[in-house]
């Protein structure tokens, strides 16, 4: 397979990102970047988060002026920073690279192996990074990924169609096999290859919904519907499964797309049963407390490692109201082996270009209001 390549910079380092654009082209791989591959008329904020989505791996271009900047590389940092919680650790996913000496971010540095681009020999590791996130795609698309008893094959749909407006659609989804646990992966694989038909279905445009008046560019994307949905699995062991939607949209003629989750966990037993959030409490509005509380704190500290700044009285009262005591504001969440994720979409605590946020809650902090016969046991493996 090829490599699909996301770069992710900022506009004043947009010389240097065409020079390691073209550099990539000839190490055989297929980079996007928005000065190369958007077209005249079409809406670059969602090009920028399809062709995100889309990728195998991004490279994050950091300089003095980058890592200072607020805007579109630093949401794109953000999410991809966030999404390597659901790769695996040798997973190569996401590559910071410094095209002069300046501060990597701390969320960045805490996490990821950097390199600076003038040190001799850099672009031999940056070459050898490639090749093993490309052997490691290559291995995923042909035997699929293993959780335990399962193996996870990724499949997709695709549809466009020129309208007015008209549509273009991508649903990633898993499908599950297993040879200990064929009941399980059948009922899965159906459940989620009926919610990619269904997703296509329903975001289709309907030849008798065209309004050419309002949109008069019928080759335009501009004129286009977009969704495009992949997923993660966040947990999975032979009695619990945990799996998370990033949901993309564009609606003709908006200003710019946006997202959101949809999370997914299921007790694996005889049967396959969902799990709800409050399924795992014996007293869920306590336990609610404990995580709006954990999660308003944690909010603000990452607020600070983002933009270098305490968050000012707006957005604290941002983060107290969109992660507030109210089971609404927690109803995306992932559960692994020792607590919870709680996910939290553009707009519910925060602006639109800083992205996405996640919060994490162990089990031990909710001691006291986990149910003992509900389904925390299962996820932490007793």
């Amino acid at each position: 397979m090829t490599l699909k390549v996301f770069i992710s910079y900022a506009k004043e380092d947009q010389k240097a990102a065409i020079i390691y654009y073209d550099l990539l082209l000839k190490e055989g791989v297929a980079p996007w970047l928005d000065i190369k591959k958007l077209l005249p008329g079409q809406n670059w904020a969602a090009e920028i988060e399809k062709a995100f989505s889309d990728s195998n791996l991004v490279i994050l271009l950091l300089s003095q002026k980058s890592v200072n900047k607020r805007g579109f590389v630093q949401r794109e940092a953000n999410d991809a920073v966030e999404r390597l919680r659901y790769k695996l650790p040798t997973d190569i996913y996401v590559i910071p690279l410094l095209l002069e000496p300046c501060e990597v971010p701390i969320q960045i540095a805490n996490r990821l192996q950097y390199i600076e681009l003038s040190t001799p020999g850099a672009w031999d590791q940056v070459r050898a990074s490639l090749n093993i996130a490309a052997e490691q795609q290559s291995v995923i698309l042909e035997k699929g990924s293993l959780f335990d008893k399962f193996q996870i094959f990724t499949e997709k749909y695709e549809d466009n169609w020129v309208g007015m407006p008209g549509h273009d659609i991508k649903i990633d989804y898993p499908r599950f096999q297993s040879s200990q646990r064929p009941d399980a992966a059948h009922e899965l694989s159906l459940l989620f290859g009926g919610r990619a038909s269904q997703a296509l279905l329903e975001e289709r445009q309907k030849p008798w919904e065209q309004v050419p008046d309002v949109f008069t560019e019928k080759d335009s994307t501009l004129s286009q519907n977009g969704r495009w949905d992949d997923f993660d699995i966040v947990y999975c062991n032979s009695r619990f499964l945990s799996l998370t939607y990033n949901i993309g949209w564009y609606g003709a003629g908006a200003a710019h797309p946006n997202s959101r989750f949809e999370t997914y966990n299921f007790a694996l037993l005889e049967r396959v049963y969902p799990v709800t959030l409050e399924e795992f409490f014996s007293d869920a509005d306590s336990a609610l407390k404990v995580i709006s509380k954990i999660s308003i704190e944690q909010l603000g500290r990452e607020f600070w490692e983002r933009t270098g700044e305490k968050p000012d009285e707006f957005q604290t009262k941002w983060f107290n109201e969109g992660a507030g005591e109210k089971l609404e504001h927690f109803k995306s969440f992932t559960v692994n082996s020792s607590g919870f994720t709680f996910l939290f979409p553009p707009y519910q605590v925060s602006n639109y270009a800083l992205g996405r946020w996640i919060t994490t809650v162990s089990f031990y902090d909710l001691l006291n209001y986990l149910s003992e016969g509900g389904p925390y046991k299962l996820a932490a493996g007793e």
